[in-house]
């Protein structure tokens, strides 16, 4: 824990958001020691709001656990001048979404051995987070990204590949102080389908959102609104992948198509795995024969990061040497300091960054619903309702009405209350905005009231002329819970699991389950097959077992 024995001579304002800036800095220690870092620091409007804290000291410890050469480094977490501060790695570089844009305005493509050497270290990355455990010991933290997209992927000149932005991720680490899990994060442009529809978050998920990158960065186009619905889905990914202009052997180029399309597959248990890409994405690169990383971060990262324009933002810290405060009374309600255990005393920050960088901060997603009604199609709209809230709740909810104006990653369920309603880290775009209102926005579709029943077909299986299976599931659950039935060609099916409930005709094939049971228990990864040429098939689900027992004649 930090004890106000540093100084920082804040150099220039590096990037600002809607609720915070980074800076170039020197730390000061008191014994003469000094270093160049970035500093992460809150505006003083949002340092007395609770969430936006805890969010933020969330992100620095979860990267204080992480270690590794693929995800920026938190050095430390204080409080300069009384607001929330993050001491972290200074990167000299660019992101992605500059480099295409730097490529796109020569005329070039993106180097393919370079591009894919980049996908390897973001896949090596994931991998990392999810399933590695932290030096300090302990389980895996589980972290799960949520807005992978080319901005948060950051390449500098000595040849480094650094994964940015965790302040929408999802982990499993016990300093963890804010709970909210009922909102869904991340850019609409790069959001896997099951997202958007609201399903749980998976390592699958930022599988999805890199194989965007990567279209995107192969191409130099976007890739466009993600249908959510299977049948319209699938067919534009096909689409796009047959149009992508590929030039070199035609076996290696059969390659790149085929893991792409795995990257988007629709069905994320049909998606490769973070770690399983590591040794594809090796192959690929090694097969390129154009620019390797190394000379492409040595040239070509140091040409585009010397046509950034330089912004002179007139910062009245720029030049100054700030203390870091001698209170540390910011960490009210903190469990431990920034990566440490239980029982363990957090280390002092050591060791200087590799390189000097300039760090990109943009608004860490787009407005999205964090649970969409399932019969959304292309053509669907989202709207936000104004609602009544109680005195008490006035000021989150004008702040929520400020950040959905802003273009901060949020909304907020029906139902939902507001003090618990808010993940944002230094989003947004310019000025944060001002508390004026206090609406409540709510994804909603309009859609005519229906009938209770133990169950609905809400999705229609899109091949035409293939043969049916007479389908029905069954349990003995004597409470609704929530079983969701699907194929990867448009079918789905909701049913509340007590009693049987008939699909009516079903074609041969794999159906996945999601099965939430009435005590909250969920099963995932179960799945049962309707047999080719039976005439009928009855599926019961086994609660004790929580699998399918098939009877097909």
């Amino acid at each position: 824990m930090t004890t106000g024995r540093r100084r920082f001579r804040i150099i220039k304002e590096i990037a600002e958001g809607g609720f915070g800036k980074v800076y170039l800095a020197e730390q000061i220690s008191s014994d003469g020691f000094s270093r160049i870092v970035a500093v992460k620091l809150l505006h003083a409007k949002w340092s007395s709001h609770d969430e936006i804290v805890m969010r933020t000291r969330d992100e620095a410890r979860l990267l204080g656990l992480i270690r590794h050469q693929h995800i920026v480094k938190v050095e430390d977490l204080t409080s300069i001048d009384g607001k929330c501060a993050i001491v972290m790695e200074y990167l000299e570089g660019v992101d992605l979404k500059w480099m295409s844009h730097f490529f796109k305005e020569r005329g070039e493509p993106f180097p393919r051995a370079a591009l894919f050497e980049i996908i390897l270290a973001c896949a090596s990355a994931l991998d990392a987070a999810y399933n590695g455990r932290p030096l300090q010991g302990g389980d895996p933290l589980r972290v799960i990204h949520r807005d992978i997209k080319p901005s948060n992927v950051f390449a500098t000149v000595a040849g480094a590949v650094k994964v940015l932005d965790f302040g929408t991720a999802r982990a499993n680490f016990e300093q963890r102080e804010a709970k909210t899990q009922a909102l869904a994060f991340g850019s609409q442009g790069y959001m896997a389908p099951e997202r958007m529809l609201g399903e749980e978050d998976t390592p699958a998920a930022d599988v999805f959102s890199l194989g965007i990158t990567l279209y995107e960065l192969l191409t130099q186009e976007s890739f466009g609104r993600i249908p959510p619905r299977p049948a319209k889905f699938n067919q534009k990914v096909a689409d796009r992948i047959a149009d992508m202009q590929l030039e070199g052997d035609a076996e290696w180029c059969e390659r790149i198509r085929d893991t792409l399309a795995s990257m988007l597959a629709y069905v994320p248990a049909d998606r490769p795995i973070a770690g399983d890409l590591v040794d594809v994405f090796e192959g690929l690169a090694q097969d390129a024969n154009d620019v390797p990383l190394r000379r492409f971060c040595r040239l070509l990262v140091a040409e585009a990061k010397e046509s950034l324009p330089e912004a002179d933002t007139g910062d009245p810290l720029c030049g100054c040497v700030v203390d870091e405060d001698t209170s540390i009374g910011f960490v009210r309600g903190s469990q431990a300091p920034m990566g440490s255990t239980p029982g363990i005393e957090s280390p002092e920050p050591m060791g200087a960054p590799e390189t000097i960088s300039d760090l990109s901060l943009e608004p860490p997603s787009t407005p999205v619903a964090a649970r969409l009604p399932d019969n959304l199609d292309d053509g669907d709209t989202i709207r936000y309702e104004e609602a009544s809230v109680p005195e008490a709740k006035k000021d989150n909810a004008s702040l929520l009405k400020g950040l959905l104006a802003g273009g901060a990653a949020l909304v907020v369920l029906s139902g939902l209350g507001l003090g618990a309603a808010a993940w944002f880290l230094f989003g947004g775009s310019g000025e944060a905005p001002t508390p004026t209102a206090a609406p409540v926005a709510e994804a909603v579709k309009e859609a005519p009231a229906e009938e209770k029943a133990p169950g609905k077909i809400v999705g229609t299986d899109e091949r035409s002329g293939a043969p049916k299976v007479a389908t029905t599931v069954r349990s003995d659950a004597t409470a609704p819970g929530s079983f969701v039935i699907s194929n990867r060609d448009g079918f789905k099916a909701e049913w509340t699991g007590v009693g049987s409930f008939d699909l009516g005709g079903l074609v041969a094939d794999r159906y996945s389950t999601k099965v939430t049971l009435s005590d909250g228990t969920k099963v995932r990864g179960k799945a049962f097959s309707v047999e080719e040429g039976a005439s009928a098939c009855t599926f019961d689900f086994d609660l004790e077992s929580k699998d399918w027992k098939a009877d097909c004649s």
